[in-house]
């Protein structure tokens, strides 16, 4: 299972793009700006998403995604995520007024987004492996995504706060090598970190003291001013046997 890395920075400018990453070609994990640079082909080839939250930079490129499927003959897109966030994207996105809505379909006919409620805990199969909802703690209703392949695991906080139920879940999954973990705000905003459902350094570092020896911690969502500091003040108390590196567009990770 190869993961690559699509956008992992929290807005946009300076080259940066949102949050999105690409399954096996065919998979999204979130749907934010990243997706626009693919090519027409490799659009088509999505056929999933799996949906974190309703928040414009994980979600905004949706509409534009069914949009290269209605053009240029795709399959459509099936998007698992919890029922709350559906609910958003029905009534502020997919609701006729700022584009088609690709949720509805003459009767006959397949609509071109197709919204699949799921809870945390629930799995979706993939080709070659599998992804699991796992709890979130953010400003609206969020989930982050497990992936399962065939030698390894790979965790995904999405936006997320401090959630306890998160990392006990991940900790006990005996493939687990690779951890991305939001990281939005500086330990001197540590507290507005915790009013938006975000993380900060401090708030994360206890956190990564549950986790196994020798996983790979990959830093997402930061913005491009910050990385280094925040870098900084995690690399300072830092659990010995964890890795720590910035996830930056481009990067594949093999599971």
């Amino acid at each position: 299972m190869h993961v690559k890395v699509l956008g992992a920075s929290s807005g946009i400018g300076q080259a940066a793009r949102t949050t999105s990453f690409l399954v096996d070609g065919n998979c999204l994990i979130d749907c934010g700006s990243g997706v626009a640079d693919l090519d027409t082909d490799a659009l088509l080839q999505i056929d999933t998403v799996l949906l974190t939250h309703s928040h414009l930079d994980h979600s905004g490129s949706l509409p534009l995604l069914a949009d290269a499927h209605v053009t240029h003959g795709g399959r459509g897109l099936d998007v698992y995520t919890q029922q709350e966030t559906i609910s958003a994207l029905q009534q502020h996105m997919f609701n006729g007024l700022l584009w088609p809505d690709y949720t509805k379909a003459a009767p006959g006919n397949m609509p071109w987004v197709r919204l699949h409620a799921l809870e945390v805990g629930d799995s979706i199969p993939l080709p070659d492996g599998m992804a699991t909802a796992l709890p979130a703690e953010h400003s609206v209703p969020a989930v982050g995504w497990l992936l399962e392949g065939p030698w390894r695991a790979l965790a995904f906080t999405g936006d997320s706060g401090p959630c306890l139920a998160f990392w006990h879940w991940i900790s006990h999954v005996p493939s687990l090598t690779d951890v991305i973990c939001e990281l939005s705000y500086l330990n001197e905003q540590s507290a507005q970190a915790m009013k938006g459902g975000h993380m900060s350094p401090a708030l994360l570092l206890p956190l990564l003291e549950i986790l196994p020896p020798n996983v790979h911690v990959w830093i997402t969502h930061t913005e491009n001013s910050l990385r280094s500091q925040l870098l900084e003040q995690v690399r300072k108390e830092l659990p010995s046997l964890l890795h720590l590196h910035p996830l930056e567009q481009g990067i594949t990770i093999e599971l």
